[in-house]
């Protein structure tokens, strides 16, 4: 597991953490076409993390590259580093996520229950 960064001071008003909504998408009511837009969604974030991560590391050798001296680079480096680490474990989330989802699918199939017969 990762350490993760130590938070920014804030105001005591601004102190309760701040949650984004989860924005629904119009989808299919059934198995068939909530799978289907399960799978599309998940290449599509895996699509999204793949290109956050590049976009990180680049920004990650600017801010090296630009670094007025070795502390600073340090510092960066491991900010940098559980970013990283972050984007990992939201891809490792939704992926077990998705894989969890095909698990259950899989297993209210019939044609699953005839396969398990003797």
């Amino acid at each position: 597991m990762s350490t993760q960064c130590p938070s920014a001071p804030t105001p005591t008003d601004e102190a309760a953490p701040h949650r984004t909504a989860l924005h629904m998408v119009p989808g299919g009511r059934d198995a068939r076409s909530g799978d289907t837009l399960v799978h599309q969604l998940s290449a599509e974030t895996d699509a999204l993390l793949e290109h956050l991560e590049r976009a990180v590391a680049r920004l990650a050798l600017t801010h090296r590259a630009s670094a007025p001296d070795l502390e600073t680079q340090r510092t960066d480096d491991d900010a940098f580093a559980w970013v990283q680490q972050s984007i990992e474990d939201i891809a490792a989330t939704l992926r077990g996520l998705t894989l969890k989802r095909s698990r259950e699918h899989s297993a209210e199939s019939p044609l699953h229950a005839l396969s398990d017969r003797p």
